[in-house]
């Protein structure tokens, strides 16, 4: 599996096998006061799957983290299993786009976070962001 696209978004969904993104693409997030509780954030990925890697079940795994390393709570795990669709050329690969949303996470202080994006053990992606004090 490799991820041609990986980020941050207000929410995401996937319907019909495409990726639908709502406030995507952003790397900053503004509070007043600390700590703050951001209401929804989306993880949106689109995965190439390889043609050895159909009809089983992939492992990946999302983990936010600060930017010294420390886990902060936050994460998901999950299986993905990717069939090939009947008009499929062989040997050719699939596109699948996959969300993660995540409801009330907690940021204790301004700094930088990254989500960590695992698929059997190996790291495909970190999604790099910041929370930021505004007055």
């Amino acid at each position: 599996m490799r991820l041609t696209t990986a980020m941050l978004a207000d929410a995401a969904q996937v319907q019909g096998g495409k990726l639908f993104v709502l406030g995507g693409g952003f790397d900053t997030i503004s509070a007043r006061s600390f700590p703050v509780v951001h209401r929804s954030l989306s993880v949106a990925l689109v995965a190439e799957i390889q043609p050895d890697e159909r009809h089983r079940d992939l492992e990946i795994e999302i983990v936010l983290m600060d930017e010294d390393g420390a886990e902060i709570g936050v994460q998901a795990k999950g299986k993905l299993r990717v069939g090939a669709p009947p008009n499929l050329p062989p040997g050719s690969t699939s596109i699948v786009p996959i969300v993660s949303p995540f409801y009330n996470v907690k940021f204790p202080e301004a700094k930088g976070y990254v989500f960590h994006v695992g698929y059997e053990g190996e790291e495909l992606a970190r999604v790099r962001f910041r929370v930021v004090q505004i007055d």
